[in-house]
């Protein structure tokens, strides 16, 4: 981002603390760098002062869940604080009861709505720019996961007024959450372009919506656009269904030959489910593999293998392109109360438009469009979306999972072994001799189905379960579950070095003694726990904040986290094998960080051996 200017105006980050005794708001430029602390306490009062920057700056105002929380307070304090007639005391603890409200009322926000939409200043969430509210996370595992210099909590009973000596070091952690907001604004810099281009284009107004919500509201808008339909009207549209009849959602030209198959058919027609992910589920054998169907989808059910192919033969994944748009626009599959040739129209042409925009490297407007695609399936299944429609969710789900069998099928017709079947993909085994048949058979199943598939060879491939395996494809290594090695935003934090070291042993021969000692880069050992607020968490008996960062260590204490039952602390020691040294401060690292080798090494023989144990089994 440069100088950080976003639609060429300033960029400040912000947060506020609020206490009984004390309000704090810190505020970055991040054009100069400089930070500005306005504080309300027995010290000083620069309320009015905090006003007049959000008031008359020309500049967006970013923070992390400040929609929900911060900006509010500051319309709040706007309103009644800008010209300030009130003692500190008086202002705070007016502050202090809006934030109970705020916090305790999360859904009730008739008694604050009128301070969270006020439109005083311009503001970009980042939490909610990223997360949709199911997926939300603090901006403490955001710092944990960003590997951030430092993991820092306050931790103070926020019900009693904070000490005058407390202060200094209460604005030195609002300090830290702005840094740290600042660093994950610069790597959302695509996210922010992406929506400025969609604001652009669209002219809706969504830097601080999730994916799903701008895709949605892309859609709403050209939806309305066509029909001539009001928001008012549209809004509250539905087509709910309790139980559905599977014959009704069946293809008519899904039929099978395999006996199994037959017979799951000729029962999935008799049945009426529930759409809930619990609705029906049903466990069969596939050649020689369990497999899952239900309404929450299709999987197979691995035990741990190592699958290399012989000479003659080739290891393949054939994916669905796109599956889940692709059987809305082929068939249809439309919620019943919308204009179904309208909505064809226009979600089979946004498709066509993400291919040349892709395939002509204009990435935004990909992007762009890849968001409406993936928006609508989610929304089919969300009652409080316009495009509520369990039917039409369960015409794809049930579908897409028959027409994965019918071309597992016909590949075991040619010989094939299926290893793997999930969603929108088979892995399987198959003679070289056999690839032209191949070839014919998935064209032949593309125009049966009118799908498309894209087929990728593996050299090797190594699964421990179904959604965590890691293959092989000449110089590049695919991921999934527990073997990803690099860290994701916001997932929680695994220590890297236990996947790195699998993959090292089967891919080249080196074993974790050997290897893990060899690793300089403590980020790649450490890992993160966080406890809900019923835990208390204790190390060397020194009470600890809740999120912590730390590393197995050979001179380090157990941590610990405990809560009272029946009068009585209750432990609970979160790594169980070995001692650790915390590291939520990265400038906490010693020359000598004593790692404890052996724990790691010892992880990863555990996994190596669950697949050794199931290979000696075979034999």
């Amino acid at each position: 981002m440069g100088s950080m200017r976003i639609r060429d105006k300033l960029v400040f980050i912000y947060d506020i603390e609020v206490f009984r005794n004390v309000f704090h708001c810190t505020v970055l430029n991040t054009e100069t760098m400089e930070l500005m602390n306005y504080e309300c306490s027995e010290r000083r009062n620069d309320i009015e002062y905090m006003c007049a920057l959000f008031v008359n700056a020309d500049a967006y105002f970013v923070g992390y869940n400040n929609i929900h929380y911060d900006n509010p307070i500051v319309n709040y304090c706007i309103e009644y604080f800008s010209n300030p007639h009130y003692s500190y005391l008086k202002i705070c603890e007016s502050i202090f009861n809006l934030s109970n409200v705020i916090t305790q009322d999360k859904d009730n926000i008739d008694r604050w709505k009128k301070w969270k939409y006020a439109n005083n200043f311009l503001t970009i969430d980042l939490l909610t720019m990223l997360y949709s509210k199911a997926l939300r996370v603090s901006l403490k595992e955001m710092q944990v996961t960003m590997m951030y210099k430092n993991v820092q909590e306050f931790n103070h009973d926020w019900s009693v007024p904070l000490l005058a000596k407390e202060i200094d070091s209460m604005i030195e952690y609002n300090v830290n959450d702005v840094m740290s907001t600042y660093e994950l604004l610069t790597r959302c810099e695509k996210d922010i372009k992406l929506r400025i281009d969609i604001e652009d284009n669209y002219h809706i107004k969504c830097l601080s919506k999730d994916g799903v919500g701008v895709g949605v509201d892309i859609l709403k808008t050209e939806y309305m656009q066509q029909t001539g339909i009001q928001w008012d009207i549209l809004k509250d549209l539905r087509s709910p269904k309790d139980m559905i009849p599977l014959k009704d959602v069946i293809l008519p030209s899904i039929s099978f030959s395999d006996p199994t198959l037959k017979a799951l058919l000729n029962e999935m027609k008799t049945l009426v489910v529930s759409p809930g992910r619990n609705g029906w589920n049903k466990h069969f054998l596939l050649g020689n593999l369990e497999v899952s169907v239900g309404v929450g989808g299709i999987h197979s059910i691995n035990q741990p293998e190592v699958i290399i192919p012989k000479e003659d033969e080739l290891l393949l994944d054939s994916d669905a392109s796109s599956l889940y748009p692709s059987l809305i626009i082929q068939y249809g599959f439309v919620p019943p109360h919308l204009n179904k040739e309208v909505f064809l129209d226009i979600y089979s042409r946004i498709y066509r438009e993400r291919i040349t925009a892709k395939r002509e490297g204009r990435k935004l407007e990909a992007d762009t469009k890849k968001l409406v695609l993936n928006s609508v399936t989610g929304n089919y299944q969300n009652e409080h979306s316009w495009l509520y429609s369990p039917e039409a969710v369960m015409k794809i789900r049930i579908n897409g999972q028959l027409l994965l069998l019918s071309l597992s099928e016909r590949l075991l017709a040619l010989g094939a072994t299926i290893y793997q079947l999930n969603t929108d993909g088979v892995l399987y085994g198959l003679k070289k001799a056999k690839y032209d048949e191949l070839q014919a058979t998935i064209k032949e199943f593309e125009e049966f189905s009118r799908l498309s598939f894209e087929t990728e060879q593996f050299d090797c491939f190594y699964q421990l379960a179904v959604n965590d395996y890691f293959g092989k494809q000449g110089n590049s290594i695919k991921e999934k579950g527990i073997f990803i090695t690099d860290v994701k935003l916001g997932k929680g934090l695994e220590p890297k070095i236990i996947p790195k070291a699998v993959e090292k042993y089967f891919l080249e021969g080196v074993l974790p003694k050997d290897y893990i000692p060899t690793v300089t880069d403590i980020k790649d050992f450490l890992m993160s726990e966080k406890t809900g607020k019923q835990w208390n968490v204790e190390y060397n008996n020194i009470p600890q904040q809740r999120t912590n960062r730390f590393y197995a260590s050979t001179d380090g204490y157990f941590l610990y986290k405990w809560k009272l039952e029946d009068g009585e602390k209750k432990y609970q020691n979160m790594l169980t094998a070995s001692g650790v040294t915390l590291l939520n401060n990265f400038s906490d690292l010693k020359d000598n960080p004593k790692i404890n080798y052996n724990y790691y090494i010892t992880e990863a023989m555990k996994i190596i051996a669950q697949f050794k144990n199931k290979q000696l089994k075979l034999f």
